[in-house]
């Protein structure tokens, strides 16, 4: 009796750790499942970001190459026009030029120029001047600085002549340019050389105001020169009188 009771109570406690056993193996599977489902869905997730991410990046990527295409081909078809057939140039120069530099040009034809200037490499820009022969990019009337193609257009009435001043953007180690003069059109209206002529003839009318001056200065130079003479002799002829 006391062994079946015994027996009993030991089968007892062997089913009971069975199902305590099965129970905590399956909370503990639930436990791992969960954590397994939650790190998938966090994953998916941090992927989802990563693929707005990537995706905002090509669609930037995608929209700078659209402007730089666009920047490229309005600049090829700049460079088509300027080499158009059609178009008469009287000058061109090929250079290069230091960072932070300029080179200098005089342009004394009258009529009607277009100046285009090309940076081959690098950026240079385009300064114009009537006034002062060395322009500076502080001092200056006209200028084109773009990163590509510039131009400027003088015509019949702009004063000659024209000092032209090539500038060397500091980002780059050396600028390679092309300047290009053309004519646009030879005809200089009568007003124009009116009003050429009549500047010379102010600055004719300038030296001539000036040079009378230097004549009475001289003929004074002159006069007080033969008083000098006339008082020696008059002191010799004294002297040899007494």
């Amino acid at each position: 009796m006391i062994a079946c009771c015994y027996n009993s109570f030991i089968l007892l406690l062997f089913f009971s750790f069975l199902s305590s056993s099965s129970s905590s193996s399956g909370y503990v599977q639930s436990s791992i499942y969960s954590s397994l489902f939650n790190d998938g869905g966090d994953d998916t997730s941090t992927e989802t970001k990563n693929n707005e991410g990537w995706q905002s990046i090509d669609d930037e990527y995608i929209d700078e190459l659209k402007y730089h295409r666009t920047s490229y081909q309005h600049e090829q078809d700049l460079l088509a026009s300027i080499y158009a057939p059609n178009r008469t140039y009287i000058s061109m120069h090929d250079d290069r030029i230091q960072p932070s530099n300029f080179t200098y040009f005089t342009f004394k034809n009258r009529g009607t120029y277009r100046f285009i200037l090309i940076s081959l490499h690098g950026d240079a820009d385009l300064y114009i001047s009537t006034r002062d022969k060395h322009v500076t990019y502080d001092n200056y009337e006209i200028s084109s600085c773009t990163c590509g193609i510039d131009e400027i257009l003088i015509d019949p009435y702009v004063k000659r002549p024209v000092y032209i001043g090539i500038y060397g953007y500091s980002q780059y180690q050396i600028s390679h340019y092309r300047l290009l003069v053309e004519l646009v059109d030879a005809t200089i209206p009568v007003d124009a050389v009116y009003d050429d002529q009549s500047t010379k003839e102010q600055d004719t009318s300038r030296i001539n105001q000036k040079t009378p001056r230097v004549t009475s200065e001289n003929k004074d130079d002159q006069q007080h020169l033969l008083w000098n003479i006339l008082l020696w002799l008059l002191n010799v002829l004294v002297e040899a009188l007494t």
